[in-house]
């Protein structure tokens, strides 16, 4: 199978996938943070909201322990912001960083680094169409903001 395939084999899969049954897309009932971000190119809009806790394993440092998306928009956009919930429920808040550095990397045409999570992976093909990266990385913008000023409004 060539490299091509493989990438649009990935992107059924993963990214229709997570359009046609988005995860963690229902409102947090008591977010720590929040952050709306609109697209004004394509109209895409996504509110991500997040909960946080005390890592375990590092006492003073917290977890994104909860996290919602809710995107009303393309099927890229829809599907980042799904991918990315699953991603980081659970995970230190400065994974982010690096996941959405390595989403960054992807949708821009640069070859992931090894290990890459597929879910990631399978934005490969938004490289393709310069106009729609944004639309790959407007959840991750959306938390950025909501880790930048924590607060349930925004």
């Amino acid at each position: 199978m060539s490299e091509l395939s493989e990438v649009e084999a990935l992107y059924r899969e993963v990214v229709l996938d997570h359009y046609r049954n988005p995860r963690h897309r229902r409102a947090l009932d008591a977010p720590d943070a929040a952050a709306t971000v609109h697209n004004p190119v394509c109209g895409d809009q996504v509110r991500v909201e997040v909960e946080f806790a005390e890592d375990p394993t590092e006492p003073g440092r917290r977890r994104l322990a909860a996290l919602s998306a809710r995107t009303r928009g393309c099927s890229i956009a829809v599907a980042a912001g799904s991918v990315m919930t699953e991603l980081l429920a659970g995970r230190p808040i400065g994974e982010a960083t690096g996941l959405r550095a390595e989403l960054r990397r992807i949708v821009e045409g640069r070859s992931p680094a090894p290990g890459t999570d597929r879910r990631l992976r399978a934005f490969a093909g938004v490289s393709r169409f310069p106009s729609r990266r944004r639309c790959a990385l407007l959840a991750w913008e959306a938390l950025d903001e909501a880790l930048q000023a924590p607060g349930p409004g925004s």
